[in-house]
């Protein structure tokens, strides 16, 4: 497995820790962290990572299926990390081109972002 680039988006600044600290362990380089849909389009557009790790719900504005419509075709892998996954989340993320992992697998996140 070769290092990704990455920029991480959660409402949660202890999820972020979390996953800055696992996935940094894995060798990967954080590139970004962001609590809001709209900040991690932006670190997206500045930073150009290889992997967009989105929550779901990101509280007011933007959720994490919109911003992985919105980066859709940027050369980016995404993956949507949320609690809620439903046959509707699920649809909506495949449409976004994004990768859907239940949060708290963290193998499973780390098997997403590797690939």
């Amino acid at each position: 497995m070769s290092p990704r680039r990455v920029v991480l988006v959660d409402n949660d600044e202890a999820v972020l820790g979390l996953l800055q600290l696992d996935l940094g362990l894995e060798g990967h380089e954080i590139v970004g962290t962001a609590t809001s849909g709209e900040t991690g389009l932006r670190l997206c557009a500045d930073r150009r990572p290889d992997v967009l790790v989105v929550d779901l719900r990101l509280g007011a504005g933007i959720d994490g299926v919109d911003v992985a419509r919105q980066v859709q075709g940027d050369g980016m892998q995404v993956v949507v990390y949320t609690n809620y996954v439903t046959p509707d989340v699920v649809r909506d993320a495949k449409a976004a081109g994004a990768i859907l992992v239940e949060k708290g697998n963290l193998s499973a996140l780390r098997r997403a972002v590797a690939a």
